[in-house]
């Protein structure tokens, strides 16, 4: 039997740095001194500050990223190694003979069920129109379409649905704008099935996480854009849920790809373009800061300044 993946694959897996990947998955990342990061909840859970190594004081376990990765999302050594690189099911490129005692049967997924709901939509319409500054009535209609609501802790929950109307999928972001903050998926969630926002056109723009996708169709409104395309927020840097997507709309031939403007954006970027470039025409747009939502803020704050300058000047002129 031939190798799975090459050596140096195997050496980039090990190479990702353990606190971005934490991060870009959804997990809380809390730093407890320069040297040291720990995960809440996670059983003791700690980052060495380089990123490169971690351990878990309850369950004597530890490792580097591919142990991380098959630690905290039960998977196998060779599911760990793919969600790594980025590399989906079907692209087997190359095999890897796995030792037995290493490798794992993956865990069987118990049952998903969404967030109980809270009595008010209140704190997810305050975060996501005045803090966030998304448009209101994008914020309504996602609201009406039950891809969005309030959980009882008084977080927002971006729902993903399959062709059947099924909820499949849900993340969470918390609504706290001071001290801690929890943003990540529901247990049991499948990834596969991811948030969107449906279109009619032949383009789908594509982003990490829903907030993201929100704010671009913000800016697309204020621009007066009547935005027709697909808009789907992987929630990771995996495309389980663009394959998905493209295969039950069969009509999509170009493929934006609305990322964060940062290295695991850029990286993910390249990968998908050699992916997908035999199939689609392939486009690309970045924000001018870390994400878009971040330029939506940064948007809204530069339009109060110069409206506040206008009126100074106008007051002073009389």
């Amino acid at each position: 039997m031939g190798k799975l993946f090459t050596d140096e694959q195997i050496a980039q897996a090990n190479q990702i740095n353990i606190l971005e990947y934490a991060r870009q998955a959804g997990y809380t990342v809390e730093k407890i001194t320069p040297k040291e990061y720990k995960i809440p909840n996670y059983g003791g859970l700690r980052i060495n500050g380089i990123g490169s190594k971690w351990n878990s004081f309850t369950d004597k376990a530890g490792g580097g990223p591919i142990q991380f990765v098959m630690y905290m999302e039960k998977k196998s050594w060779v599911e760990a190694v793919k969600e790594l690189l980025g590399i989906s099911e079907t692209q087997n490129s190359y095999l890897y003979r796995v030792p037995r005692d290493i490798e794992k049967e993956k865990e069987e997924k118990g049952e998903f069920v969404l967030p109980e709901k809270n009595s008010t939509y209140k704190h997810v319409f305050g975060y996501l129109i005045n803090t966030r500054k998304i448009d209101k009535d994008i914020v309504v209609s996602m609201v009406k379409e039950k891809k969005l609501y309030e959980n009882t802790h008084r977080s927002c929950v971006f729902v993903g649905y399959d062709q059947e109307g099924t909820a499949r999928y849900a993340s969470v972001r918390s609504t706290n704008t001071k001290g801690s903050s929890y943003r990540g998926d529901v247990a049991n969630s499948d990834k596969a099935f991811a948030f969107n926002i449906a279109g009619s056109s032949n383009t789908i723009r594509v982003f990490e996480a829903p907030i993201d996708a929100l704010s671009y169709a913000t800016f697309l409104k204020h621009f007066d854009s009547e935005n027709k395309d697909h808009m789907l927020a992987l929630g990771c840097l995996g495309d389980v849920a663009l394959k998905r997507y493209l295969k039950e709309q069969p009509e999509i031939n170009q493929i934006i790809f609305c990322l964060d403007n940062d290295q695991w954006g850029r990286e993910a970027l390249n990968r998908w373009i050699e992916d997908y470039k035999p199939d689609y025409s392939l486009a690309y747009h970045f924000p001018k800061g870390k994400d878009w939502n971040e330029d939506l803020v940064s948007f809204f704050k530069e339009m109060e300044q110069r409206r506040d300058g206008q009126e100074f000047e106008e007051e002073a002129e009389m």
